[in-house]
Order: structure tokens, then C-alpha cells, then sequence
């Protein structure tokens, strides 16, 4: 089955059928609910509690919720472990501190019982396990939110792996993509988040990638392709074993090996780390800028080596690719970084989707200006730099302008950070840039010496010169008929005017309240009992009226802003 027809088939399920998926459906739904009313009942908080206040509680229940996501994930399984990964990535939806909870969500889950795995194999191959393989190890040798990994012996003697999925997690991905897509429906409708967020293109995302990890025929591809692609002696990717592979279970060949990160056993081997590590960020160098097809999942359990020093790769179920064309302009961009050519790189931005239409070219092009000047200041000392604080400015920059991250920058991100961290695990003192140099070296365009130069910036004269009179003239004509503008960033000015005339409405209509709230007491005091009772109805009158029309205006004029819940107050 393809992958496009089977994200379609359970994108447009309509309803849930059985009871124990509609259980699971509403709890899905609930979780996130109760994530969105945590944060939209701090609105009414702020009539009575400082800004102060507001600050930390909201600090205090990103990380409260986002645990709680955590671990509802791990008791549900299926998609929500998937989600919580896939969400760690994008910094430009989430602040920091709900990012880096995330990231600690472990893909792995309570092994299911022997009997059941069996049932799913029995079913795929028409036939008893036992007259498929020689020998299989009922205890798993692991198990994550999709599926599991058993040893197996195959009937000429080879050891392999046999990789099955969880019984009905088909339906359960249904489920949970049917949830997930309620969830988006009701932001897109209750909230103006949409104006920040494509929760189409994300949600599209994110279905269609988690739909590719359910076809291990697919993955048993990806595996061959990556191969295919290597010419690297010391890369070692298992083969697969097709006559035992279906789209449920996964048949390749078993390859032992200690993990990338266990530096004991790796000492103990006679393995140089230093060496590890550039041979692993080659690899992944190679694969990302010269073959356009990487390995998007690089965590310690995927990633392996051999007694001999080879790296051995496995799991090949989540994959990213750049195009051709995207990776030019990736390269070009690059270029434009090194020559300070601010308004050119936010173009490339805008051309390879980290930039949303909408955005102010101008303000970004200061903004960039800035936090570029940051990153090269010295390219020499890029990577001796303290990165840590480098990538933070980074992700403020993401997270507080109109920036996006497409689908292949998500895993591709993802794949860099990961790799990141191995690395730095196995040499702190790699160099990044003097790694990746000769492959960068090869796809950028070679250059001309001082003639090369000479013509660029001729060129450049050229173009101003041209645009220059046009320009000017707009200008000119513009200022002759009145018609020239100043543009000011008035946001955080009409939003402290709101706030205030917000602050003395609410000292009306509390005067108001207050005065007609005594009037009923000294009516009441005073004998005059019937007048009392309609001054204490008119006060409890001007109280509805006050709530329901805060409430009003808070719905007209903000509905829900998504920076509201971030790290910064916005008023």
C-alpha cells in the first residue's frame, strides 16, 4: 500500500466505532483540552493577580503540562510518544522549557506478550512462526510505541532481527490521528493561532510520517537506498531479508555491536572516540548535502559499533530528504551569510519556507543582521564558541518572529541536534566546521579570484544604479501628494492603551457596582426594604453585565494569542 493512499484512508475516517476506541479518542481529545483551559483561565486570573504573578504561574504550568503530556503519552503509547518527539523539534511553535520536557519522552514502552506478537506474525505469513523461522526469541530485544524487535533464527542459520508490530496499532494511529486532527479543527476555530501556525501543514506532517513507520516494507527500502548510497567500508547497514518481510514485519539481517554511547565498553574495545566521531558526522555529512537522503533518527539505541570500529546503522523508518533545488538555495544562502548580505538571506528564507509571507522584511533584516554578526563574527572560533547560548539566541529568534520550520528542516534539525550531542559525547573538541568542509567545498560554486569578485560587485553597482531613479522618483512623487508614510510598529503601543483603558473601565464599573452594592445596604438599614431589593438587583445586574462584556472583549479583541502563552508577557 502506498503511503499517500493510506494517509488519505485514515485522514477521512469519520467516526469511531467501538467503545474502547472511542475511550481512547475522547482521552486524547481531554488531554489536550485541559492543556488549552490551563493556560486560557490565567485570562481571568489577571483581574486579581499581578502581572507578576501571571509570569511565573504560566512558567509553572508549561512545565506542569507539559509532564503531564509526558506521561500521559507513555500510559497511552501509540501516536502521543510519536507527537511529543515530533513537537521537541519545533521551536518555533513551543517555548524552550516545553521543548526540552519533551525531548526526554523515551520511545519505549512496556513490551506486549509473546502470544500476541505471534498472532500478528502468524497472521501476515499465513503459517505457524514455527515453520517460518528455526528459532525465536519470545523476550524482545526491544520495544518502542509501534512495535518490537525479537531475535530470530532463520531456517539455512542466519541470525536476524525480526522487527513486528503491535497488535491493532493500525486502528490505534487511526484513533489518534482522528483525535489530533479534532484537536486542530477546534484551535483553528476557537483560537487566531492560525495566523502564526500552518496546523494543516503540520498536522499533514506529521500523519504522513507516522504512517510511513507503519510500512516496514517501506523502511526495508529506505535501509537499501541508504546502502546503495554509501561507498563508506566502515558504514555497516544490515540487509534485508525480503522473503520474510511483509508491511508488518520486518525480517533483516542481526548485527551485534556496542552502542555509540557506552564509552566503557568503547575504551574497552580498543576503539579511538575521536576518530568515531568524524567518521559519524562524515557519514551524516554525506548524506544530508551530497546524497539529499539522510538517516533522520540518529539516538544512541539506532546507532551502533562493531568490534572493528565500523558504525552500524539501524532503523530506517523515519527518513528526510532535500531536494536538488532546496539544497542550492540552502548553499546560496550560506553565501549571502558569509558576505553580510542581510536582505538577500531573509529572500532565501522566504524562498526555502523559514519565513512566512506576511513577514516584515525590513525588521527581520536588522534582526538577522544582528544575530548573524553574532554567529560569524569570527568564523574561525564558530565552533570553540559557546554554542549552548548561540543556539538559545537561535531559538528566541524562531520562536518571537514570523518563522517557521518546513517538514524536511524538521527532521533534518532533529537529526542535527542528536548528532550534535553524540559527537560532542565522543570528542569535545571536534571540529564541526573542518569535518564538513570538503563536502561544503564541493557544492559550493567554485570561485573566480579577484575577477570573480570585481564582477559581483559590478553587478551589484549595476542593479542600484538601475533601481536607484525609478526609486527615487516613487519617492518624490509620493511626498509631492502627501502620500508618503512612516511605518512605526504600533503593537506595544495599542496594546498598553488597551490594557489601560481596560484597568479604568474596570474601576467604573467597580464604583458602579460598589455605590449601587451601599445604596441597597442603607435602603435595606433604613427600612425602605422593597427599594433595597432593586438597588441590590441593579447591582448584581451591573456585575453580569461586566462579566459578560470582559468576556466579549477579550474574544473580539484577542481571541487567543499564541505568544500569550510563551515566556514573555505580551501587555
Amino acid at each position: 500500500m502506498k503511503k499517500q493512499e493510506t494517509a488519505t484512508s485514515y485522514v477521512e475516517i469519520k467516526k469511531v466505532t467501538s467503545w474502547t476506541g472511542m475511550r481512547r479518542f475522547l482521552s486524547v481529545i481531554a488531554l489536550f483540552a485541559g492543556i488549552f483551559w490551563s493556560f486560557y483561565a490565567l485570562r481571568w486570573q489577571r483581574l486579581w493577580r499581578s502581572p507578576a504573578w501571571i509570569q511565573a504561574r504560566r512558567q509553572e504550568l508549561l512545565l506542569l503540562q507539559s509532564r503531564r503530556f509526558r506521561s500521559t503519552a507513555i500510559q497511552l503509547g501509540g501516536l502521543l510518544i510519536k507527537l511529543g518527539q515530533f513537537l521537541s523539534t519545533r521551536v518555533d511553535m513551543l517555548p524552550q522549557i516545553v521543548t526540552k520536557e519533551l525531548a526526554n519522552l523515551q520511545d519505549e514502552v512496556p513490551p506486549v506478550p509473546f502470544s500476541q506478537i505471534r498472532q500478528v506474525a502468524e497472521a501476515e505469513f499465513g503459517q505457524p512462526l514455527s515453520a517460518i523461522y528455526r528459532q525465536f526469541e519470545e523476550v524482545p530485544l526491544a520495544s518502542a510505541s509501534l512495535g518490537q524487535a525479537h531475535v530470530a533464527v532463520l531456517p539455512d542459520g542466519r541470525t536476524a532481527a525480526v522487527k513486528i508490530q503491535r497488535p491493532g496499532i493500525g486502528t490505534v494511529v487511526e484513533i489518534d490521528l482522528l483525535a489530533l486532527r479534532q484537536v486542530v479543527s477546534f484551535l483553528k476555530s476557537f483560537t487566531s493561532w492560525e495566523k502564526y501556525i500552518d496546523f494543516d501543514a503540520i498536522f499533514r506532517e506529521f500523519a504522513d510520517t507516522s504512517l510511513a513507520e507503519l510500512d516496514y516494507e517501506s523502511e526495508g527500502r529506505n535501509a537499501e537506498r541508504i546502502a546503495v548510497n554509501s561507498s563508506d567500508p566502515d558504514l555497516i547497514i544490515p540487509r534485508i531479508y525480503w522473503e520474510y518481510t511483509t508491511r508488518r514485519v520486518l525480517t533483516l539481517e542481526y548485527l551485534a555491536g556496542i552502542k555509540i554511547t557506552d564509552y566503557q565498553r568503547l575504551g574497552e574495545a580498543g576503539i579511538d572516540r575521536r576518530q568515531l566521531a568524524r567518521h559519524l558526522l562524515e557519514i551524516y555529512v554525506k548524506q544530508i548535502l551530497v546524497d539529499g537522503f539522510f538517516h533522520a533518527d540518529p539516538h544512541p539505541g539506532n546507532l551502533f559499533v562493531s568490534t572493528e570500529g565500523k558504525i552500524i546503522m539501524i532503523d530506517f523508518g523515519m527518513m528526510g530528504s532535500i531536494s536538488p533545488a532546496l539544497r542550492d538555495n540552502l548553499v546560496k544562502m550560506a553565501m549571502a551569510m558569509v558576505k553580510r548580505d542581510y536582505p538577500q538571506v531573509v529572500n532565501y528564507l522566504k524562498k526555502v519556507g523559514f519565513l512566512r509571507p506576511e513577514a516584515d522584511n525590513a525588521a527581520l533584516v536588522h534582526a538577522i543582521g544582528l544575530f548573524i554578526d553574532q554567529l560569524l563574527g569570527s568564523v574561525q572560533d564558530i565552533f570553540s564558541a559557546d554554542l549552548s547560548a548561540l543556539l538559545e539566541d537561535l531559538e528566541h529568534l524562531l520562536y518571537e518572529q514570523p518563522f517557521q520550520v518546513p517538514a524536511n528542516f524538521t527532521f533534518l534539525g532533529r537529526a542535527l541536534g542528536t548528532l550534535y550531542g553524540i559527537c560532542i559525547g565522543l570528542d569535545p573538541k571536534i571540529d564541526f566546521l573542518e569535518t564538513g568542509k570538503p563536502y561544503v567545498l564541493q557544492l559550493a560554486p567554485v570561485a573566480g579570484g579577484v575577477w570573480q569578485n570585481v564582477k559581483e560587485k559590478g553587478a551589484a553597482v549595476a542593479a542600484s544604479l538601475i533601481e536607484l531613479p525609478p526609486l527615487t522618483e516613487r519617492v518624490l512623487r509620493s511626498a509631492e501628494r502627501g502620500d508618503l508614510r512612516l511605518r512605526i510598529q504600533w503593537q506595544p503601543v495599542n496594546q498598553s492603551i488597551q490594557a489601560n483603558t481596560q484597568a479604568v473601565l474596570a474601576v467604573g464599573w467597580a464604583l458602579c457596582y460598589g455605590f449601587t452594592l451601599l445604596t441597597a445596604a442603607y435602603l435595606y438599614v433604613h427600612q425602605f426594604v422593597r427599594e433595597s431589593y432593586w438597588a441590590l438587583l441593579g447591582s448584581l445586574l451591573l456585575l453580569v453585565l461586566f462579566i459578560a462584556r470582559s468576556s466579549s472583549r477579550s474574544r473580539h479583541l484577542t481571541k487567543v494569542d499564541p505568544a500569550w502563552i510563551s515566556r514573555r508577557e505580551p501587555e
